[in-house]
């Protein structure tokens, strides 16, 4: 059975979002929300669902190296929690140690040196976190069939 997932990189400023399917085993980062303002994330969420179908839901949560969970990850934590009734979808949560740095590496290696894009660097940053994150989802799931 196909399942679209939708997977996000929470952060108090800004939300990497990716898309990915159970069948390809394959993930992608579509766009960077911003997170503040005073209707939140929720109208651009709201469109991104619309547009993707998803099945479910994947929010990383930033732990620490120790596995517990960091004040980002209880933030994290919430806003799936939120994402989940709003959306009325499944939300799994996933370990995103490291997919930042990750991220942060993949970008600057594709960015020549003494380009100033910092604001389009910091919105790829937060996508492909996002597509790390849902990617590692996928990699973990031992049924490639089922939803969630």
């Amino acid at each position: 059975m196909s399942a679209t997932f939708l997977g996000f990189d929470f952060g108090t400023r800004r939300i990497g979002v990716a898309v990915g399917q159970n069948l390809t085993g394959t993930a992608q980062g579509i766009d960077t929300i911003n997170n503040s303002g005073a209707q939140g994330p929720w109208p651009a969420i709201a469109k991104l669902v619309k547009e993707w179908q998803p099945d479910a839901l994947v929010v990383g949560l930033p732990l620490t190296k120790d596995g517990n969970e960091t004040n980002l990850a209880k933030s994290a934590r919430a806003f799936g929690q939120a994402l989940s009734e709003y959306c009325d979808l499944p939300v799994q949560f996933i370990d995103e140690t490291l997919t930042s740095r990750a991220a942060e590496t993949l970008v600057s290696d594709a960015t020549a040196p003494g380009k100033r894009i910092i604001g389009k660097r910091q919105t790829l940053r937060d996508q492909i976190a996002a597509e790390l994150i849902l990617q590692t989802y996928l990699n973990a799931r031992p049924y490639k069939s089922d939803v969630a």
